[in-house]
């Protein structure tokens, strides 16, 4: 566009221009933000021009946010992303901006996990949308501001498609107040017995509670089970997402499949993304999150009792000890949960009269095929390499103090 041309647009039009421009020649010459920005705030002597940078920058936002929404990222995977790619201020301006656009919403309008991941953006952002967190900033806070604005729109506007896991804010389906389950008895319970296994210092403790969840899980699970059976309250299998924190992400992932697979639900993770993807009824997802965070926390605890590792010549084995800590954990818990859940089988089939097998195999091929819908090009890779005997005798004892009793979820068919 031509000077002339450009001089004759209005205000909000020059500042527009000016952005897209700013954000195309910085992909191009990889160009250092701050500098970007700094150019930015010096484009024009008008009085109004911060403002006017604050509004198309509002505006940017808001449609790479809407988009990345579009294209199946929740707040919570996107935040997650820029804090281990981007700076800390791009991390914090892209929560500015998710909480400003989720703000024209409802909360009837936003489902459970919406509404959660909202609360969280609010904890990790003061201000909703970039309007509002400029107000009131000298020139060198305002730079600051569109630098990390800047670096947060280059990322949202790379961000992959992937799979919705959740309805689009402002869906109406969400007026049948999906996700009751969330807020129930049962899981409350659970969430309380878990955080008395995690807090205890007894192995005994810590194996009693866990055992106790177990059991409330493993019968929640099979009474909604048994409703769906009989035509009520029917529900299709859906997804959730679980970040895949650093370091050991592999092991970890492991772990929550483990678990996952233990409890009827299917668990595939990206590795590029840090996250998983479980699959499976709303009740058993929430219960898989549920026991991954509480045995993490458990099987870290034990982890760094152990301390340093080093080699005989000084050489620190601590990263392959944990690495194989972490992995021969996540698969002896795999081991303990399947093996016991024959038991809880036989023990509520008895209750019931009811035989649990095909109703709990109906519930698995509705699974396997929802999957199949969401990932259609699955590939199975391979599983974390043991490299540190040391870490795998300790990582088996640590799950063996970490066992479940008889009262666990279904085994799988």
């Amino acid at each position: 566009m031509e000077q002339d041309e450009l001089n004759g647009l209005p205000l909000a039009g020059r500042a527009r221009y000016a952005v897209l421009g700013v954000l195309q020649q910085a992909r191009r010459a990889n160009l250092d933000w701050v500098d970007a920005a700094s150019e930015l705030e010096g484009a024009s002597d008008d009085p109004d021009w911060p403002a006017a940078l604050a509004g198309t920058f509002e505006e940017l936002g808001d449609d790479a946010v809407l988009r990345s929404w579009e294209w199946g990222w929740m707040p919570r995977e996107v935040l997650s992303t820029l804090r281990k790619s981007r700076s800390t201020e791009a991390a914090r301006a892209g929560a500015v901006m998710m909480r400003g656009q989720l703000t024209r919403y409802t909360e009837p309008q936003l489902s459970d996990r919406w509404n959660v991941h909202r609360e969280e953006l609010a904890a990790s952002a003061p201000f909703a949308g970039v309007a509002k967190a400029s107000a009131g900033l000298g020139r060198w806070d305002r730079i600051v501001l569109w630098a990390a604005v800047l670096e947060a729109l280059d990322l949202l506007s790379g961000l992959p498609k992937i799979p919705r896991v959740e309805p689009l804010p402002g869906t109406p389906l969400l007026a049948h107040h999906l996700g009751v389950a969330e807020s129930s008895r049962v899981y409350e319970r659970i969430r309380a017995l878990l955080a008395k296994a995690e807090s205890t210092d007894s192995d005994a403790e810590a194996e009693a509670f866990t055992a106790k969840a177990q059991q409330l899980i493993a019968r929640h699970s099979i009474n909604e089970a048994l409703l769906s059976e009989a035509g009520q309250g029917e529900r299709e299998p859906e997804a959730l997402r679980v970040l895949i924190e650093r370091p050991y992400e592999q092991p970890k992932s492991e772990l929550l499949a483990q678990i996952a697979d233990a409890n009827h639900c299917r668990s595939v993770y990206w590795p590029d993304g840090g996250f998983s993807t479980i699959i499976g009824d709303r009740g058993d997802l929430r219960s898989v999150e549920l026991l991954y965070n509480s045995l993490l926390v458990q099987a870290t605890a034990a982890m760094t009792r152990v301390g340093s590792v080093s080699a005989k010549r000084g050489k620190s084995q601590t990263r392959s000890f944990r690495q194989s800590f972490l992995a021969s954990f996540a698969m002896r818990i795999g081991e303990r949960l399947r093996a016991s859940a024959e038991d809880t089988v036989r023990e509520v089939a008895e209750e019931t009269g009811t035989d649990l097998v095909p109703v709990m195999r109906q519930r698995d091929e509705r699974v396997d095929t929802r999957t199949e819908e969401l990932f259609p090009r699955l590939k199975f890779g391979r599983s974390t390499r043991i490299t540190n005997y040391e870490g795998h005798v300790a990582g088996l004892a640590a799950a063996d103090a970490a066992r479940l009793s008889a009262q666990e979820p279904i085994t799988r068919r």
